[in-house]
């Protein structure tokens, strides 16, 4: 069944964009032109609100994190991509996280060129498990293979990233579990927002699970999300991932709209057909 919403939706995405979308939208169709997030319309943004609103502003945290390399975490890293939305040879960025030896997972809008097409592989690295000036490890991209229909990207390395880094890649967590996630469930994630005038060091967040968006496809959360966490896996306490990180409201902290004062963010789920396509596409 289709349900289609006609409005005009002001739509924010993570590298700052303000898209303007008018027409019909279909409850079957994920995403327009790569950057359209249902969890950023009706009725899906506004039952995310009120949910928001009855979620302790001290249950949603970001702080400074130091201790990726003794725990699962240190699969993530920082994404660059000197072919971005900033144009050739500037640093657009994002975030990214190991789920094979040679393959990373990170939003589509991280890696993509300001036409909006994937980048060549040439502009893309990896720092993984990067602090500041501190980057241990650097890997390079070989391919980027887009899940259908998702802000979503495969990212291929040329280094066999777990016997370099010596760690080992984050698990998906199972259709299952990914579909019994209720209402003020606490996850967790690490990845290189703006704080501070700076996107270089790794923050640790908790956030809290709101709802499925309404086409079931976006998971949505209460969330200090800020740009550059875009592509940050959304992990269980178990360290399985059931959704990146992709957008909010609130993408500096700075905002005064509604929705930005309760935080109300989302990204990407790992449910159904995302996980069976990265699941048929590792290297």
């Amino acid at each position: 069944m289709k349900v289609c919403f006609k409005s005009i939706l002001s739509l924010v995405v993570i590298i700052g964009i303000t898209l303007v979308v008018k027409g019909n939208l279909s409850h079957s169709v994920h995403a327009v032109g790569g950057h359209y997030y249902n969890g950023m319309t009706e009725p899906s943004a506004g039952k995310a609100y009120q949910k928001a609103k009855k979620v302790s502003n001290n249950d949603v945290i970001i702080k400074h994190y130091t201790k990726a390399s003794s725990n699962q975490f240190k699969a993530v890293g920082r994404v660059s991509n000197k072919d971005g939305w900033k144009g050739r040879g500037k640093d657009s960025m994002g975030t990214g996280f190991m789920v094979d030896e040679h393959t990373f997972l990170t939003n589509a809008h991280v890696v993509e060129n300001a036409k909006g097409q994937n980048t060549n592989p040439k502009y893309v690295t990896l720092d993984l498990n990067r602090d500041g000036k501190k980057i241990p490890y650097k890997f390079h991209a070989t391919q980027i293979k887009k899940v259908p229909s998702y802000d979503i990207v495969l990212v291929h390395t040329k280094e066999n990233m777990s016997k370099v880094a010596k760690v080992n890649p984050l698990k998906i967590a199972s259709n299952s579990k990914i579909n019994k996630l209720k209402f003020k469930d606490k996850l967790y994630s690490v990845g290189y927002p703006w704080q501070g005038d700076d996107n270089t060091k790794s923050y640790w967040n908790q956030l809290v699970y709101l709802q499925k968006s309404v086409n079931q496809a976006e998971i949505m959360t209460k969330d200090k999300f800020r740009s550059g966490a875009s592509g940050s896996p959304m992990v269980n306490g178990n360290f399985e991932v059931v959704g990146l990180r992709t957008y909010g409201y609130n993408l500096r902290g700075n905002s005064t709209f509604t929705y930005a004062k309760q935080e109300v963010s989302g990204g990407e789920s790992l449910y159904g057909y995302p996980q069976k396509y990265i699941k048929q596409n590792l290297k």
